[in-house]
């Protein structure tokens, strides 16, 4: 458990999306493919040009569900929603994701060390496209023009939203450590953070034993376990400092720098309402039978907490 002045208490929800395995996107043809020369792996789907209807890649469910069974999640029936918002690499001006009835609930996944993090969803989604900022920080802000590029919208995701059980930046790397482990050894993805296809947002709060859970930030897109650790710590203190001189936390979007060591603010953080969720009128419910969950649950490979176990025993036995 992290120790924070004051006896507050850190508590954190981790978001991990994962780019799936698959030879093309989600909901088109196009190749799924990393590096490739810029707004080349596109298509009218991919653009959102009119008259482009979306058609769900099945691979992409397969993989989906790999990852619910991994993570001991409920696979259920489930639908496809639009989640509305304008941002220049999302060319439709809206993401075709899951929203009430998501594909994986209620897993959990357990740490080496013992501890059990909730699973409270793992839900499939298109990703969006990449901007790249030109101007010393890199970022919107400051930034001469920016580049955008599509080869990366529609590509198959799944986001792993866990329960707000971690207590320490330990245990939150540690959870990362783990969860791409299973990731790599059930084929689901590569999981490679240095190339994006595995990303994490830190949902961080403060408060004090016994008391209600505090109001949280997000950090988004942080790109390796070690910059997690830091970023959590970080935007743990702050939030103390703020509470401790009278002021209040109030619920932000934030991004970590890694040159300067702290988070900074990016917006002020959305609600599900602003996204004006609303079925997708082009896609039907994916309803799994019991027999394909059981087919797909049966072609998983030994996991790595149950390799450890295995080596454990075989090491004493020895």
């Amino acid at each position: 458990m992290t120790t924070l002045p004051h006896g507050y208490q850190l508590v954190v929800g981790l978001e991990v999306h994962v780019e799936l395995a698959t030879e093309t996107k989600m909901f088109s043809a196009s190749p799924n493919r990393f590096g490739d020369e810029p707004n080349t792996n596109i298509d009218p789907v991919t653009l959102g040009l009119p008259g482009a209807l979306p058609v769900l890649n099945g691979k992409a469910v397969e993989l989906a569900m790999r990852i619910g069974l991994a993570l001991n999640c409920t696979v259920q029936p489930c639908t496809f929603h639009r989640k509305n918002y304008f941002y220049p690499d999302m060319p439709k001006a809206y993401q075709i994701s899951q929203y009430d009835q998501p594909l994986n609930v209620d897993g959990w996944l357990d740490l080496p060390n013992g501890t059990r993090i909730g699973i409270e969803r793992a839900h499939m989604e298109e990703d969006a496209g990449k901007s790249t900022h030109i101007g010393t920080s890199g970022r919107v802000h400051g930034a001469t023009y920016s580049l955008i590029d599509l080869n990366r919208a529609g590509v198959p995701l799944v986001e792993i939203v866990s329960r707000p059980d971690i207590r320490s930046a330990d245990d939150a790397r540690a959870y990362v450590s783990e969860l791409r482990a299973i990731l790599v050894a059930i084929g689901a993805s590569d999981a490679k953070m240095e190339e994006g296809s595995m990303r994490v947002d830190a949902n961080v709060s403060v408060h004090k034993p016994g008391t209600p859970l505090g109001t949280r930030c997000e950090i988004k897109n942080v790109n390796s376990v070690r910059s997690l650790g830091r970023a959590i710590e970080y935007e743990a203190r702050r939030q103390v400092d703020l509470i401790e001189s009278g002021d209040v936390v109030r619920q932000q979007t934030r991004h970590w720098d890694e040159a300067d060591g702290r988070t900074h603010t990016l917006r002020t953080k959305e609600d599900a309402d602003d996204y004006r969720y609303f079925l997708e009128p082009d896609l039907v419910p994916i309803v799994p039978s019991p027999q394909w969950i059981e087919e797909v649950r049966a072609s998983l490979p030994m996991l790595p907490a149950a390799r450890r176990a295995r080596l454990a025993e075989a090491t004493g036995a020895a």
